[in-house]
């Protein structure tokens, strides 16, 4: 189950990160990398994503913030590059080229939601599995072998679509799409998905998605890597054909697939980082680079 595409959505408000994504977008928010470079959010994402071996990125834009995105991957400089500094312009420009090359961009023009953002790459995804990833996460592996990497190879051996996902506590599943899992004999970090709730409320009904024998009580929940199924779009269609009003999420289109087609949950062996709050924005900008 090799995907083609990676859909990353970026036209939300960022209204918790304002004022300053008055003027910045949040993809855009600068993080220092260990590599001694400072790359855009979206830069290090995509990066990841392309290095994963999807062959071409999707990103989701708002009309607000859309130029100015397409411009970073887009616009040639315009320095005199016959300088010291300029050849460092030109060098780097070069190596973002190869990125914009293999990058599209759709629109979404209305704000109505992380699930409707990603049916705006319906036409171009069509039936072909794609990877999902958040706009605002970026991650880093405990291996050579990468976060969206590790995910993928598992959609790989066991030809279904994958989650990716980490433990966490009782007192943080409220914020969280929670997963219910089965153990595979003979996998250590490798689930069969059950169940998916969306930021559910800690009660006797939740508590049965625990983790198997997770002392004390964890729970398994999504990392922001998807792994999705071709009929995931289709999926997704009927849920907001299905809603009557709000935004719509991926939380029923999600629970349909596992219902139907099945798939895995894959516990991702690295770590996340959040750009989405002021509190883990400052966070990622003082630990990104020194991870590893």
């Amino acid at each position: 189950m090799k995907p083609k595409y990676a859909v990353i959505p970026l036209a939300g408000l960022a209204t918790r990160l304002y004022p300053a994504t008055k003027v910045v977008p949040k993809a855009l928010l600068p993080i220092p990398g260990k590599d001694g470079t400072v790359r855009p959010v979206v830069d290090w994402i995509v990066r990841e994503a392309l290095n994963s071996n999807v062959e071409e990125v999707i990103l989701i834009l708002s009309p607000r913030d859309g130029e100015l995105i397409t411009r970073y991957f887009t616009e040639a400089p315009t320095e005199n590059l016959e300088t010291v500094g300029g050849k460092r312009i030109l060098n780097a420009w070069n190596d973002l080229k190869g990125l914009g090359d293999r990058l599209r961009y759709i629109y979404q023009q209305e704000p109505a939601g992380f699930g409707d953002a990603v049916l705006q790459a319906k036409e171009i995804v069509g039936s072909e599995n794609f990877v999902l990833l958040l706009g605002d996460h970026l991650y880093k592996s405990y291996s050579s072998i990468s976060c969206i990497q590790q995910v993928l190879n598992v959609g790989l051996e066991f030809g279904k679509g994958v989650l990716g996902a980490c433990r966490r506590n009782e007192s943080e599943i409220h914020q969280l799409g929670v997963l219910g899992v089965r153990p595979i004999p003979n996998q250590a970090t490798i689930y069969e998905l059950t169940d998916m709730r969306e930021k559910p409320s800690l009660n006797a009904e939740t508590a049965t998605l625990r983790i198997p024998g997770s002392q004390p009580h964890q729970y398994f929940c999504i990392l922001g890597i998807y792994l999705l199924p071709g009929k995931f779009m289709e999926y997704l269609e009927n849920a907001k054909q299905q809603q009557s009003s709000g935004e719509l999420d991926l939380s029923a289109a999600l629970q349909t697939w596992i219902k139907i087609d099945g798939g895995f949950a894959c516990e991702v062996a690295g770590v996340s980082f959040d750009v989405g709050t002021p509190a883990n924005f400052r966070a990622t900008v003082i630990s990104f680079s020194e991870f590893f």
